[in-house]
């Protein structure tokens, strides 16, 4: 309940290299440890605190201590999460309490016993070391202080400690749904990379990452569907094929509408009839994993977002009269008129609704046009392929 005021105990815990999060009464602490039991390692529990929130005054109560170890027992087919009280109290230290012996054998810390302290703060790591989650984190310690720093948030780095449990347990893991997320992880990566000025904001259209153009841009090379491209390649190529190899087999795992994604994902379907493994799972995570420590060092080595700009050149965009011109159709609007975006960048151009209902077009479909120019000059589609 004092935890606000604590101000030493909080800094021994840090040195002692432990993050706490605090709560002043049983009710918040034990909602919140429910919702997110996977990120916590251990308990720390007063003696006499509040049960409810808003309490104050004199309505503390060891009843509280119960409620947190209910949660506990709760919680433990899920997690198992070792527990530790913390009292200043006599009744708690000097003294047998019914709740304290019942679930600790009355093993009490007291927080005005500098060896107690000490002790206690042993004994946290040493219980939070048995745990498997922990343990990977250790193990990989440089790959989750770089998601930290990029502030990957934790349930996208328990998919990362998910993936690494199964493959050190042997165990069975459901290969389609982490396929998905190291997709979002890399999108988060990009993400992060446009704040920092080295990704440019065309490759993130309506709040959505292209992954691709994205992939494209930071390697250097032209992207289709913008007229900005990167002079300097930021990718080295080791880290631009490894980023390239996760985009297109995640793709293929949870995308259908591209006719490429069409074809790798039946090729992954076919390689399980036959190779029932998940160890093309296990390369990408390994893969991301180095991917992560990348983009983190290399946002370090290049905190000067206006300098990181001075890379970004636009390209001459031309659309020839009488030519296939590859593009995308990016949008089809209520008056059944499409909009056609060139690959090569520049302006748009409108489908007429009896040439999208002719080629059932739809939106992000890719085609090829020709276009002329009428007599005002205007450039107009005058035949589709798809």
């Amino acid at each position: 309940d004092e935890y606000d005021t604590l101000d030493l105990l909080k800094e021994q815990a840090t040195i002692n290299g432990i993050n706490h999060i605090g709560f002043t009464n049983a009710e918040q602490g034990t909602v919140d440890l429910e919702k997110n039991y996977k990120k916590y390692d251990a308990v720390i529990i007063d003696g006499l605190f509040y049960r409810k929130q808003g309490q104050s005054g004199d309505v503390k109560t060891d009843s509280a201590l119960a409620d947190v170890f209910q949660k506990l027992d709760n919680l433990k087919h899920k997690k198992i999460i070792p527990s530790f009280i913390l009292s200043g109290q006599a009744s708690f230290t000097k003294e047998l309490n019914l709740f304290a012996n019942h679930y600790k054998e009355n093993k009490v810390y007291d927080k005005q016993n500098e060896k107690d302290l000490e002790e206690l703060w042993r004994d946290i790591k040493a219980e939070a070391d048995l745990q498997d989650d922990t343990q990977i984190r250790h193990q990989f310690n440089e790959v989750f202080n770089s998601c930290e720093a990029l502030n990957i948030s934790f349930e996208y780095q328990h998919y990362i400690i998910s993936i690494l449990k199964s493959i050190k347990y042997n165990n069975g893991i459901d290969e389609m749904l982490y396929f998905a997320q190291l997709r979002k992880i890399i999108e988060l990566l990009f993400r992060k990379t446009e704040k920092a000025g080295l990704l440019h904001s065309s490759c993130i259209k309506n709040g959505e990452v292209n992954l691709s153009e994205s992939s494209l841009f930071l390697s250097g090379q032209p992207t289709k569907y913008s007229n900005v491209k990167c002079i300097k390649s930021h990718f080295p190529t080791i880290i631009a094929e490894s980023v390239k190899n996760i985009i297109f087999i995640t793709g293929a795992a949870v995308h259908t509408e591209d006719e490429d994604m069409k074809k790798a994902k039946v090729s992954i379907e076919d390689l399980r009839k036959t190779n029932k493994t998940p160890f093309l799972l296990y390369s990408l995570v390994f893969q991301l994993m180095d991917i992560i420590n990348w983009v983190k060092k290399y946002i370090d080595e290049h905190p000067d977002k206006e300098k990181n700009q001075l890379h970004w050149e636009t390209t001459k965009i031309s659309v020839l009269e009488g030519q296939w011109i590859q593009g995308e159709i990016t949008r089809i609007a209520e008056n059944g008129y499409g909009t056609f975006q060139p690959a090569t960048g520049g302006k748009t151009l409108s489908v007429i609704p009896a040439k999208v209902k002719e080629f059932s077009l739809c939106t992000t479909q890719e085609i090829e046009v020709i276009t002329k120019i009428d007599n005002t000059g205007k450039t107009l589609i005058e035949n589709i392929r798809v």
